[in-house]
């Protein structure tokens, strides 16, 4: 199986694992891949449950542009903007986990409560709504890119991105995971935040260190 083939089949996999994981219904969120000078992102219209490898659409790397056939998610956009902005992306979702979406429409924000977010996803950026599928929200998208790989959009979801699609995709289920975390910890009084000392001596340990290497790889594994 030649890189593009295996590429198309990965991206349906994630696409079913954010179903399965409840990231995402119908034919919400989007996700896409870098191949050489292109990248391949979900078809609009179709849900992760029926999208097959053939579904996927080229776009340019260089002008954003639709190669060959098929119609890119409305939200191309976005995903061509982060990896204008990060040469070094390799794979982006966009998702709708409901805690998240729940968290930030309330006014809340996610912080890093337990060591696998400190060592996978580090800390997040929000934004404000602003309308979807729109150049403006791709480039304050991009623009918070910058300095995370998580951004929080107030009632449009999350993006996440990474060296790999595995990278991206386990980012997407932390954030989700803290935040159901944080609204328990709201029954109890509110979250235990780790100290920024507390944080440095996470990211210094050899297993987190071992670990988080092997999600840059571009291979899945299960």
């Amino acid at each position: 199986m030649h890189e593009e083939e295996r590429l198309r089949h990965e991206l349906v996999e994630y696409g079913k694992k954010l179903l399965m994981n409840n990231l995402v219904v119908g034919a919400g969120g989007n996700i896409s891949a870098k191949h050489d000078n292109t990248f391949l992102i979900s078809p609009s219209g179709i849900g992760f449950d029926e999208m097959r490898p053939e579904d996927l659409v080229t776009v340019s790397c260089d002008d954003g542009q639709t190669i060959g056939c098929g119609r890119p998610s409305s939200e191309v956009a976005m995903h061509w903007y982060c990896y204008k902005q990060r040469p070094d992306i390799e794979a982006v979702v966009h998702a709708h986990p409901p805690t998240t979406v729940g968290v930030i429409s309330g006014g809340g924000m996610i912080e890093p409560m337990f060591p696998e977010f400190v060592a996978y996803v580090g800390e997040l950026a929000k934004v404000d709504f602003l309308t979807p599928c729109t150049n403006e929200l791709a480039d304050s998208v991009a623009s918070a890119l910058q300095r995370v790989d998580g951004v929080l959009m107030v009632a449009h979801g999350a993006l996440t991105v990474g060296n790999s699609l595995k990278e991206a995709f386990m980012r997407m289920e932390i954030i989700e995971e803290s935040a159901r975390i944080l609204v328990v910890s709201k029954m109890f009084g509110g979250p235990r935040v780790l100290t920024s000392e507390e944080r440095r001596n996470i990211k210094q340990l050899d297993a987190e260190k071992y670990r988080a290497e092997l999600l840059k790889s571009k291979k899945s594994t299960n």
